[in-house]
């Protein structure tokens, strides 16, 4: 069950990705506000839930 939960917010977050970039069209624009905090995010969550794991 631990797995799924975060699976499921990185599907959110692409599906919202994939919603401003062919819906709005406006990801370009939203890409310091958006798309690179929530890499960040993933990125900081995967290191810290790979070093728990060890």
């Amino acid at each position: 069950m631990r797995i799924f939960l975060p699976l499921l917010l990185i599907t959110i977050f692409i599906g919202y990705l994939f919603y401003l970039g062919l819906v709005k069209r406006n990801l370009k624009s939203n890409r310091f506000k958006v798309v690179y905090p929530g890499l960040f995010f993933i990125t900081v969550w995967a290191v810290i839930y790979f070093v728990m794991l060890q």
